[in-house]
């Protein structure tokens, strides 16, 4: 082989492969991007769910702030124990 042959071969082989190359990593880079929108999505799902959580605690602490929730638990215990002593008084 004369050495004009052996450069034009080894230029070939080399053009191969950056062609060959440049598409797996033009499908490595899609592959990326479709990640990153997933990862977007999720994040946008997350942060709408934080957003709901903290208005739920918002209004948990002004329930609790108000006294409602407090006046709530006592009161479910009081009609509880009302409830029996009538329940036993009527059945007396």
């Amino acid at each position: 082989m004369t050495e004009i042959l052996q450069a034009n071969v080894f230029f070939f082989i080399t053009a191969m492969s950056v062609v060959v190359f440049t598409i797996f990593l033009c499908v490595a880079m899609y592959l990326v991007i479709r990640i990153l929108r997933s990862v977007r999505n999720i994040t946008e799902r997350i942060e709408s769910g934080s957003e709901t959580i903290a208005e739920d605690i918002k209004q948990l602490r002004a329930y609790v702030a108000q006294g409602s929730l407090i006046s709530q638990i006592v009161g479910l215990f009081v009609k509880s124990k009302r409830s029996r002593t009538r329940e036993s008084a009527d059945e007396q």
